[in-house]
């Protein structure tokens, strides 16, 4: 089963078994390659306000996006139905607090905007999802995990 190390922040994939590694492994690289393309994307569409670039035929790079993450969640999916009750409590703390996050961190930005000129956009309220995400990790490490 996976072994959660650095304060909450990451899995030793080395705890692994042969086959959640595998697994585990092959979602991380295509949700790798997915951002990279996703990259392409925020700059076809401008990055938190910036201007959009013209990108040739990104429709064929968004396409790919979905179904690189589509193979990415299966491959993670995989992975999560195989390891034990703490890595799946692990897993639900964490993205419940990046919800957590996105309402608290985002709603604020949302509300303060308009006295800073500021328009806030997909990529802010992810970066809070994020944020919240981070906290969620060291709370479970702290409350289950430290001695």
């Amino acid at each position: 089963m996976a072994k959660i190390v650095h304060k909450g922040m990451w899995i030793s994939v080395k705890s692994l078994d042969k086959e959640d590694r595998k697994n585990y492994l092959i979602s991380m690289t295509l949700f790798f390659f997915g951002a990279l393309a996703w990259g392409i994307h925020i700059a076809s569409v401008g990055l938190m306000g910036d201007e959009p670039i013209d990108i040739p035929n990104i429709n064929i790079i968004r396409i790919c996006i979905v179904i690189i993450w589509a193979f990415a969640v299966f491959y993670y999916m995989k992975f999560f139905n195989r390891q034990d009750e703490l890595m799946q409590r692990y897993h639900d703390f964490v993205l419940s607090w990046g919800a957590i996050g996105f309402l608290v961190l985002g709603l604020t930005a949302s509300l303060v905007s308009p006295f800073f000129d500021f328009k806030p956009t997909f990529y802010e309220f992810f970066l809070a999802f994020t944020g919240g995400s981070i906290i969620g990790g060291f709370r479970f490490y702290k409350k289950y995990l430290s001695e």
